[in-house]
């Protein structure tokens, strides 16, 4: 019996070494195996420097942002445009907000999304020809403007986060189009477009309502404006919305009040 189970403990850990370095490389997978105290400690300081969301932790939880954001700034193909320089400090701050949006999951991957482009500022959208600050290609395609990331966690509570704004689609596309995610998310999910149904009426109709209009577009928006609140304006958003406040909750599996 104490041998099937050596075995048995031996293919697990051999899954996981293959499945790692099929996705870091061997390099990658050594980098991210041996996070030693120092980097650590420098990863801590980064993220303390640049993100209130962190400051918030619990000592556990730092630890399990600071591994997450390693590992995804390894694994997620990150390209700049327009000559923007992706640099190892840009890759931290790139996934960030995908951290903090799955940071009470397990599966914390959107597998889906696979590459994050980042422009200096706003771009021209090649289709459209609309000037944009970000966007979410379904097919699995991110886009960013480092100016506006960075502005959305400079001020952590005027409700405005390009970050968390792009990566709510990205994860609401996840949810709707695969089972690749998170066990349990789909009925909080329909909760929550079952209530924006009802609430977009009062957004287009009320100029005091307390999303803003944007939220009132599409059920899409009114998903990731949000989450822009759920994140930095939460007392507000249990007092003015309590039962969309707690759908919120059970989805993400966080309560930042």
């Amino acid at each position: 019996m104490e041998s099937t189970n050596n075995i048995f403990f031996i293919l697990i850990l051999t899954f996981f070494i293959i499945y790692s370095i099929r996705y870091f490389g061997i390099f990658g997978f050594l980098d991210v195996l041996f996070l030693n105290r120092e980097k650590i400690w420098k990863l801590k300081n980064f993220f303390s420097k640049h993100f209130h969301y962190f400051n918030q932790l619990s000592e556990k939880d730092k630890e399990r942002f600071i591994y997450r954001a390693y590992k995804l700034s390894k694994l997620i193909n990150i390209i700049g445009r327009q000559d923007f320089v992706i640099t190892p400090e840009v890759r931290l701050f790139v996934v960030a907000a995908q951290v903090q949006l799955t940071l009470g999951f397990k599966q914390y991957e959107l597998n889906k999304f696979h590459t994050i482009l980042v422009y200096p500022d706003v771009y021209k959208n090649k289709i459209t020809g609309n000037m944009h600050y970000g966007e979410v290609n379904p097919k699995g395609v991110i886009v960013l403007s480092w100016k506006r990331l960075v502005n959305g966690f400079e001020i952590p509570d005027d409700k405005i986060n390009l970050g968390l704004h792009e990566m709510a689609h990205a994860l609401m596309h996840t949810i709707i189009s695969s089972n690749d995610h998170e066990y349990g998310l789909d009925p909080y999910l329909r909760d929550i477009v079952r209530l924006s149904q009802l609430e977009m009426d009062k957004i287009k109709n009320d100029d005091h309502h307390f999303f803003r209009k944007y939220a009132g577009t599409n059920i899409y928006e009114f998903f990731s404006v949000a989450v822009e609140y759920f994140f930095e304006v939460p007392g507000e958003f249990k007092k003015e919305l309590p039962e969309l406040y707690q759908f919120m909750v059970s989805l993400l599996k966080q309560n930042p009040v």
